[in-house]
């Protein structure tokens, strides 16, 4: 198998011009580079990234952690990913878990990528749970290289990215208090994401300055799958009510849906709020939805960027927090 002095030796150049061209072709002049490139592809030279690691210490691969599929990381690694690539770096996705489902292959695997030389970074977005508050610290105890989003790891050494789902709770409060609802239909999600308990933490809170109190019967414990929510909400027998405060676009579909087999349109006989803005369906609904924007593009880059420092070893914030922007459409105006 041809090696790196092979190629050099062909092309007629030193070893450290095929290094500095296979680290980026713009290093070299153009005159040379076309020599070194004709040389790997007359030889069929592959870089073996596993012994390049094993030399430099750097194997250009980051690994992220997520606990599901839903469309809101769908967007954000997406972000991640083109914003690594451009900076030579490549990432993997693992799944740690699928809700609250531990997937314990994926976790063993975390484990020998920890032990190896093959991950310079992790960027973890944990579930409020236990066991992915001890995977949290067992990585930054083993790797330094760590960034949390969507959560606040309790290592105050590791850096983290949130959304300000709280103050945007908070916000849809004071949204509903404007236009005198009081009798207020609070749809929760799944509570072992942070951004539910936090969405649900600032509505009452906001609902509290308000003046307006609810009624345990005006809160059901509903998910962020509709498959799940549907059911749940057919199977219910709602209170009186005027708004609702739906945890995500998908459950908020589910809701009206359900309420309108119970004979209950949307906005003509309530109002509602929801999270995420996917503009997959949000807008093209029937109504469509009002729904809190989380810039999860602008996020998805930052993230990349965060990481990218941690391994040059520059200083970064301790916290990031991005706020939320309201989107108003017809099933609240």
């Amino acid at each position: 198998m041809p090696n790196q002095k092979d190629v050099a030796k062909l092309a007629g150049v030193s070893s450290a011009s095929v290094s500095r061209y296979l680290a980026d072709p713009e290093n070299v002049g153009a005159v040379r580079g076309k020599r070194i490139q004709k040389a790997i592809d007359s030889l069929n030279y592959k870089v073996d990234t596993a012994a390049q690691a094993l030399k430099t210490g750097k194997s250009h691969h980051i690994s992220i952690l997520i606990p599901g599929s839903a469309p809101f990381y769908w967007v954000i690694i997406q972000n991640i990913q083109q914003r690594l690539s451009e900076s030579g770096y490549y990432s993997s996705v693992l799944f740690t878990r699928q809700y609250d489902q531990e997937i314990p292959i994926s976790n063993a695997m975390v484990h020998r990528m920890l032990h190896s030389n093959q991950i310079e970074a992790f960027i973890h977005f944990p579930l409020s749970s236990e066991k992915d508050r001890i995977l949290t610290n067992y990585i930054r105890r083993m790797h330094d290289n760590l960034l949390v989003v969507d959560d606040i790891p309790e290592d105050d050494r590791i850096p983290y990215l949130l959304f300000d789902n709280y103050g945007a709770g908070k916000l849809a409060a004071k949204e509903f208090a404007a236009k005198g609802h009081k009798k207020i239909l609070l749809l929760t999600g799944d509570e072992f994401f942070r951004s539910s308990t936090d969405r649900t933490r600032g509505f009452l809170d906001g609902l509290r300055e308000e003046g307006i109190e609810i009624h345990e019967d005006y809160i059901l414990h509903a998910s962020f799958t509709a498959s799940v929510a549907f059911p749940l909400f057919i199977n219910s027998v709602f209170p009186e009510f005027t708004a609702v405060l739906a945890p995500n676009d998908t459950t908020a579909i589910a809701f009206i849906r359900a309420a309108q087999m119970k004979g209950l349109r949307c906005p003509e006989d309530y109002q509602l709020i929801s999270f995420d803005n996917n503009i997959e369906y949000a807008p093209y609904t029937t109504p469509s939805i009002t729904s809190f924007n989380q810039p999860v593009h602008e996020a998805g880059i930052h993230a990349a960027e965060l990481i990218l420092d941690l391994i040059e070893r520059k200083d970064v914030a301790r916290e990031t927090l991005y706020p939320l922007k309201l989107v108003k459409r017809e099933s609240f105006h």
